[in-house]
C-alpha cells in the first residue's frame, strides 16, 4: 500500500514538471530564437528475466518509472525577414557562440547590434565570437555577412562568425544555452532575418490540458491510497 502511495506521488511530481515545461514554453512564444522544452517520462513492466534498471525511481515495483528529464526541441523556428544587416538567423543546425566574462554560451537569438567599441553583441550585451573565440569588430558602414558566417566591413574581411553543433544542451534562460561543442554546424546564416521561437501555441495548450487532467487523476489516486492506509492503521490498532 505504501508502495502505491510512493508511486502515485512520483506521478504527481512528473505531472508538475510537465506542466512547468509547458508553461515555460507558452511564456516564450514571442522570444526570438527560443527552443521549446519537452518533458519525457518512461513507465515499463518488469519482464521475466529482465534486470531492474539502476536509475528507476522504485527498484522493487512491478513497473518502474524513470525520473523524467526535460530535453530541448531544436527544430527550426519561424524565419522572419527584417532587412536589418545586424539581424542574423541560422537556417538549419547550429548555435552562435557568445561570451560573458570568461564563459562562452550559445544562442539562436540573432538580433545583434554593436556597442560603443564596435563589438558585435547580443541584445543582452554579450559579445559574438568568431571561429577562434575572439569577439568580432564591426567598424564601418557596409556590413556583409555570408551564409558561411564570413563577415566583411566596407569590403574588407574581418572574420567568420562561429556556428557550432552542441551536445548535452541545457537551457539557461530566455534564448541562452550551454552545452558541449561537437564541431562546426552545417546551418546557413541569413543576414537580415531573425528566427522566432519554435513553440506551437495550440499544441502546447492541448498538452497543458492533458497534463492538468493527469495531475488531477494522480491526486485522486494519492488520496485513495492515503485513505486506505489510514483504514489499515485503524484496523490494526483495534486488533
Amino acid at each position: 500500500m505504501y508502495k502505491g502511495i510512493y508511486i502515485t506521488m512520483t506521478g504527481m511530481f512528473m505531472r508538475e514538471k510537465e506542466l512547468e515545461a509547458v508553461s515555460h514554453n507558452l511564456a516564450n512564444i514571442n522570444t526570438t530564437g527560443y527552443k521549446r522544452q519537452q518533458f519525457a517520462s518512461r513507465l515499463y513492466p518488469l519482464l521475466s528475466g529482465r534486470p531492474s534498471e539502476l536509475n528507476a525511481i522504485y527498484q522493487d515495483a512491478r513497473t518502474q518509472t524513470y525520473f523524467a528529464t526535460q530535453y530541448i526541441d531544436t527544430s527550426q523556428g519561424v524565419l522572419k525577414q527584417t532587412q536589418n544587416p545586424f539581424d542574423l538567423a541560422i537556417k538549419g543546425e547550429g548555435f552562435f557562440a557568445v561570451r560573458q566574462g570568461d564563459k562562452i554560451f550559445y544562442t539562436r537569438e540573432g538580433s545583434f547590434t554593436r556597442d560603443k567599441e564596435n563589438f558585435l553583441i547580443t541584445q543582452a550585451g554579450l559579445r559574438v565570437l568568431d571561429e577562434n573565440n575572439n569577439p568580432i569588430v564591426i567598424d564601418g558602414t557596409k556590413i556583409e555577412i555570408g551564409k558561411d558566417g564570413s563577415v566583411s566591413v566596407d569590403g574588407n574581411p574581418v572574420g567568420r562568425i562561429k556556428v557550432v553543433k552542441l551536445n548535452n544542451l541545457r537551457h539557461l534562460g530566455n534564448s541562452l544555452y550551454e552545452g558541449l561543442e561537437a564541431g562546426q554546424a552545417n546551418g546557413e546564416i541569413l543576414q537580415g532575418w531573425i528566427e522566432g521561437s519554435n513553440v506551437n501555441p495550440m499544441s502546447e495548450m492541448v498538452q497543458m490540458i492533458q497534463a492538468i487532467r493527469n495531475f488531477d487523476l494522480t491526486q485522486r489516486a494519492t488520496r485513495n491510497f492515503d485513505e486506505l492506509a489510514q483504514r489499515a492503521v485503524n484496523e490494526i490498532a483495534r486488533i
